[in-house]
């Protein structure tokens, strides 16, 4: 697994809320409940959700999460015109929140 010293953002924290990695990344949590949706209708999981044991709660690993799931999903292509607002949108919160820069070729 990559080390987060070497990426271009830093986290102050291993493992977090919904709310805290809703907050962080600019999204709201209507689009991070959809997207579990979406995922769980295609019999998939969200990367970076972890199931905490004896509990029916969900802790993230921000790391995975940003690296794996978000960035190539807002870069990837989308199903409309709303959607491709929504990309839009979370990545100019990204930039905003983190400064760094990501190409949506």
């Amino acid at each position: 697994m990559d080390k987060q010293e070497d990426k271009p953002y830093k986290y102050n924290y291993r493992y977090c809320t919904q709310k805290q990695l809703c907050d962080e990344h600019g999204i709201t949590p209507k689009t991070i409940e959809r997207w579990i949706a979406e995922a769980k209708d295609k019999g998939q999981t969200i990367p970076g959700r972890i199931k905490v044991p004896g509990v029916r709660n969900y802790i993230w690993d921000p790391i995975i999460f940003h690296d794996v799931f978000l960035i190539p999903t807002l870069l990837g292509t989308y199903r409309n015109e709303y959607e491709k607002t929504e990309h839009v949108v979370i990545l100019n919160n990204l930039q905003t929140k983190r400064g760094v820069r990501y190409d949506n070729n």
